[in-house]
């Protein structure tokens, strides 16, 4: 057993998007894991909302919101969470807890946080208790760093950010609530076992990782697997984060799923939140769907043997079949003959009507794209992310406008005789 499970800490302190996603929730009931945990004996119900992975302060593509002159994505995924925390509070839980990475990075830009805090502030107001941890997104790589959650400490939530897990309990009612915060660094130590709080009478864990059998293609920079020693500890609920779609582990584990969607990997994932009911010694789980932009990704074009002209035309096709305005939109182009060439005007006018159309066109099928994180994977062609990555960091200041301009044109330059190469190569 870890040194962690010792003893009990309390943490510091105390837009264009689709509304099809509020037509309906999916909601089923579960019976209790904690037999051994004291139950309450009164009839009143207890509902929790588990929030996960809203990724404030990401940032995509080179488009800026005319109303805030921020990068476009980066507000989409603010809307997400003022979203969510307004259906929270229409539906008067009497607790919240966040599975993790509330934010993008380690160090989200000073804006971030206060869009974070001011939405948190609404929940806090009106005496509903806000619990959450650090997820892999947010957990400093060295222990001296401050998390950027401890702000919300200060606020009054109570999210746990550090390298050992944290225990607190609260009162919903006449009900008492125990919390075992598991955060992304207390998962790293492969011997932890957490345990419920037997004097609680509703037990929940919320942790962050990925649980065994879970099959998500590819990993990313701070993955970390959880051990029966964090799952299998006869918690009432676990509310997991890091897998971006709602999905049911086992009987009381859940992942709440993401806000928003942040690769084409999830584009047929629904974006939202949980509700939680505790009531009787059972626990109903709610997904609450929430809208979120457009993300398409269409049906690839194999095209082999067709001409430019044939080729554009299809490409044509594959657009006029759904609704492009305001979207994320890639069109995957297989076994392109060398040399082919499509429609300048058409890309122009496609790219016009989406927040981002990235056609790709290669010679050959290439590897299916990592899912469950904004991975470092390309959305688009390799040029496309250059200049993409470029002009968001010169927008932001962190690079000069000379030197933005010089880098990317040299960087144009390698890829596209990389590019030469590869297929005089082929």
């Amino acid at each position: 057993m870890s040194a962690a499970t010792a003893g009990r800490e309390t943490p510091t302190g105390c837009s264009s998007v689709s509304s099809d996603a509020r037509a309906g929730s999916a909601s089923e009931t579960l019976p209790s894991a904690a037999a051994s945990v004291r139950r309450r004996t009164t009839g009143a119900v207890v509902r929790v909302a588990h929030i996960s992975d809203t990724h404030l302060g990401y940032s995509r593509y080179a488009k800026l919101c005319p109303e805030t002159s921020r990068n476009q994505r980066e507000v989409d995924v603010r809307e997400a969470y003022r979203r969510a925390v307004e259906e929270i509070l229409r539906r008067e839980v009497d607790l919240v807890v966040h599975s993790g990475d509330v934010f993008d990075t380690i160090r989200p830009a000073t804006h971030v946080i206060i869009d974070f805090l001011r939405q948190t502030d609404r929940i806090l107001r009106e005496g509903i208790p806000y619990y959450g941890i650090a997820g892999n997104h947010e957990t400093p790589r060295l222990r001296s760093t401050t998390a950027a959650l401890e702000y919300a400490n200060m606020l009054g939530a109570r999210f746990a950010h550090g390298y050992e897990p944290v225990y607190d309990s609260t009162q919903a009612g006449e009900t008492t609530v125990g919390l075992a915060l598991v955060p992304h660094g207390a998962v790293l130590d492969r011997d932890l076992v957490v345990s419920p709080d037997p004097a609680a009478e509703i037990n929940i864990m919320v942790t962050h990782g990925t649980v065994p059998g879970l099959r998500i293609h590819g990993h990313e920079l701070g993955d970390v697997d959880l051990t029966p020693g964090v799952l299998d500890q006869g918690f009432d609920y676990v509310a997991l984060g890091h897998y971006h779609k709602h999905h049911r582990h086992n009987h009381n584990s859940y992942y709440a799923g993401a806000t928003e969607r942040f690769s084409f990997a999830e584009a047929d994932f629904e974006t939202g939140f949980v509700i939680l009911d505790f009531s009787g010694g059972e626990v109903r789980v709610e997904h609450v769907p929430l809208p979120a932009r457009p993300m398409l990704d269409l049906p690839k074009i194999d095209a082999r043997g067709l001409s430019g002209p044939e080729l554009t035309e299809e490409i044509r096709r594959r657009a006029e079949s759904v609704e492009l305005n305001g979207a994320i939109v890639r069109l995957k182009v297989v076994n392109a003959p060398a040399g082919s060439e499509v429609d300048r005007e058409l890309l122009r006018e496609l790219r016009s009507r989406c927040l981002n159309f990235s056609l790709e066109i290669s010679a050959a099928e290439t590897a299916p794209e990592a899912a469950g994180e904004p991975a470092a994977t390309a959305f688009g062609p390799l040029e496309e992310e250059l200049r993409s990555f470029v002009e968001i960091r010169r927008e932001r200041g962190e690079l000069e406008k000379e030197f933005a301009a010089e880098f990317l044109e040299r960087g144009v330059e390698y890829l596209r005789s990389a590019a030469e190469e590869e297929r005089a190569a082929s």
